[in-house]
């Protein structure tokens, strides 16, 4: 009879059959010893060969489970995954992601070898482009980094955590908090955020514990979508708008009026910054403009999302 795995990984998948083929594969490479692992796949009502495909997969992991989740929502389909998951320690890895060799080694390595005790784990997220971006088109638009070095996250945004697809949590913290809120998080092909940013705000206050290794790195799809400039503003628009949730901003509050005064210094940097006086000027001016999205997300608040296209 097999053992209990020590780290079980759980992605969740809607029609992405494709992608999630990748990011499968990138699992039946990794270091760890196979014992000490498990994956478990949720598929949230895809419509296509997303199930067969999950199937295929089974005979090559000791430890797999492929779940169902009726209910529509990312945050529903994860918080079935690591229930259902049979790990100490639980990571998540989104299906669009591939994994290194030694990503789920080193997650486990450092929950077992790190003190004080991690509350979560994550680190560096690369992108993985569908072809070559525009020149103007920096990196860092995708990249998720905390910097060169191991360490706790600190100062005013540790504690929203880490991105989604490269975090991992002990069970018993996933217990403790009850895991990712369903008023959150991509629903189909909606564009929703702010699920994985909502669960470590409320983690923080008692376990301001979230270690980041460098090392620990998943490479991310980045499709053309990604590199208009258009969607970088709904981007920064949606995670401003979960941001308000998440912080309970209301309208007209001593909080409320300081984003006000934040939208105002940062629309006069957009306007000193209009001049084209250097190569990165495109760049800079799509951040000052996602910068002002997010903001405007923020004090607009929760409202209807839009379609992921």
């Amino acid at each position: 009879m097999l053992m209990n795995p020590a780290l079980s990984v759980v992605i969740c998948t809607y029609n992405r059959p494709r992608l999630l083929e990748r990011a499968l594969e990138s699992l039946t490479r990794q270091t760890i010893n196979p014992a000490n692992l498990e994956v478990v796949v949720v598929d949230n009502n895809s419509t296509n060969d997303t199930a067969e495909l999950i199937e295929r997969f089974r005979p090559r992991l000791p430890h797999f489970q492929g779940l169902h989740e009726n209910r529509q929502g990312l945050s529903f389909a994860r918080n079935h995954g690591w229930r259902s998951s049979r790990g100490d320690f639980i990571a998540f890895l989104d299906d669009d992601a591939c994994a290194d060799p030694d990503w789920c080694e080193r997650i486990l390595t450092a929950f077992r070898t790190v003190s004080p005790a991690p509350a979560s784990v994550g680190g560096m997220i690369l992108p993985l482009y569908e072809s070559p971006p525009p020149p103007w088109f920096d990196d860092d638009f995708e990249i998720r980094t905390w910097g060169d070095t191991a360490h706790f996250l600190g100062g005013e945004w540790g504690r929203f955590g880490f991105s989604g697809s490269n975090m991992a949590f002990p069970r018993e913290i996933l217990d403790r908090f009850g895991g990712f809120s369903t008023e959150l998080g991509m629903v189909g092909g909606r564009l929703r955020l702010g699920e994985e940013r909502e669960l470590f705000y409320r983690i923080h206050p008692e376990l301001p514990l979230f270690w980041y290794d460098p090392e620990i790195r998943v490479k991310h799809w980045a499709p053309v979508r990604n590199m208009r400039i258009n969607y970088l503003l709904l981007r920064s628009f949606r995670a401003g708008q979960s941001r308000a949730l998440i912080e309970s901003c209301q309208k007209f509050s001593a909080t409320y009026l300081k984003e006000v005064r934040d939208l105002a210094v940062i629309v006069k940097e957009l306007l000193c910054s209009l001049w084209p006086s250097a190569d990165g000027y495109r760049a800079n001016l799509a951040r000052k403009l996602c910068r002002v999205s997010h903001q405007l997300g923020v004090l607009v608040g929760p409202g209807k999302e839009a379609k992921d296209e």
